[in-house]
């Protein structure tokens, strides 16, 4: 069976498995990542196997109307570069309030004095869950092997949760920021981080140097960084309120016989991992699906989702590539003119 066959036979039992197709909004206005770029931090990528995996992906402008969709399955905030107003997260407000489900993809500031995203991190903390300031570097060398540097941290074990269940792949993610739970939940809600990097690692409040470069990487408590494992995932769910109605999305899959309705939030202290030049590296695409999944109350996509073939890509560090130039262009010639003199020596 071919690879293409394969994915079509796959992709038929997803649909088959999920019944009507569901939706996915994408909010714009802000600078968040685009579903429609090709170039190599757009989300056209991702937004295909969201397509693939049975639902509709769509555009959102809250600031255009008053409410969330009511066919909303799930709305996506990837990668804003400013904050959303007041009536914005008013209307996600709303929306949550009525079992709606939200993925945050929130990257550390891009200057160190850019304003914070002090809406979306407020509303986030309502959920149990922290939204820091800091970038997390990771100084393991696991990121070497797939090509990266410091300030890509690199996950390779995760807290359970079902996002991650059965999963055991790297996932990379190009300049992220801390994100945990609240200890002792908040107004009854309870959140559980789902990736961490490894004890290698900190959380580096250099924000100016990580961002722009050109300093040394050093770890410094006094200037409050913090040691690894770092958190930079996490998600919460609740029951919805008695006397909320529940989204049209989340009364069908009460008829579907699925799990109770529930309000449900995932936030990622980054948007680059599912960016086109990002989401071949390890797991970084079945971690964004599974993230989708679990959101839209359909763990059962978390197994059967669709495999592409391989990345058999070789990835070499600087010092490797160097030995490789000097045997193809000087040592292997310099053989072959050593052997050739050496044999016309010989039959002199």
């Amino acid at each position: 069976m071919t690879g293409d066959s394969e994915q079509d036979v796959t992709n038929g039992i997803i649909k088959v498995v999920t019944g009507q197709q569901r939706k996915v909004y994408f909010t714009q206005g802000h600078g968040e990542k685009d579903t429609g770029n090709s170039e190599r931090t757009g989300y056209n990528a991702i937004a295909a196997q969201v397509g693939r995996d049975n639902y509709a992906v769509e555009k959102l402008v809250l600031a255009q109307q008053a409410d969330v969709p009511t066919d909303a399955s799930v709305v996506v905030v990837a990668g804003p570069r400013g904050d959303f107003l007041q009536p914005e997260i008013d209307a996600l407000k709303r929306y949550m309030a009525k079992g709606g489900k939200l993925l945050l993809l929130l990257d550390p500031p891009e200057k160190a004095d850019a304003a914070p995203l002090a809406n979306l991190i407020a509303l986030a903390r309502e959920w149990a869950i922290e939204v820091g300031n800091s970038v997390v570097v990771d100084v393991s060398g696991v990121g070497r092997l797939l090509g990266t540097d410091e300030a890509v941290p690199v996950a390779a074990t995760y807290p359970s949760h079902p996002i991650v269940e059965r999963f055991d792949m790297l996932t990379a993610f190009p300049l992220a920021r801390p994100v945990t739970a609240v200890a002792g939940g908040v107004d009854n809600r309870f959140a559980q981080a789902f990736v961490e990097t490894s004890s290698n690692s900190w959380a580096d409040t250099d924000v100016k140097t990580m961002v722009g470069g050109g300093g040394e990487l050093k770890f410094d408590d006094s200037t409050g960084d913090k040691r690894g494992p770092i958190s930079i995932a996490v998600a919460v769910s609740a029951a919805v309120e008695a006397g909320k109605e529940p989204t049209p999305a989340s009364d069908q899959a009460a008829k579907d016989e699925s799990p109770k309705p529930e309000t449900r939030l995932v936030v990622f202290g980054d948007s680059d991992f599912a960016s086109n030049y990002a989401l071949g590296i390890q797991g970084n695409r079945d971690l964004f699906m599974n993230s989708l999944g679990w959101l839209s109350q359909q763990e059962n996509l978390i197994s059967i989702r669709p495999k592409e073939s391989t990345d058999r890509r070789l990835t070499m560090t600087s010092n490797q590539q160097l030995r490789v130039v000097l045997l193809v262009l000087l040592v292997l010639p310099l053989l072959v003119l050593g052997t050739g003199v050496y044999t016309w020596w010989r039959r002199r």
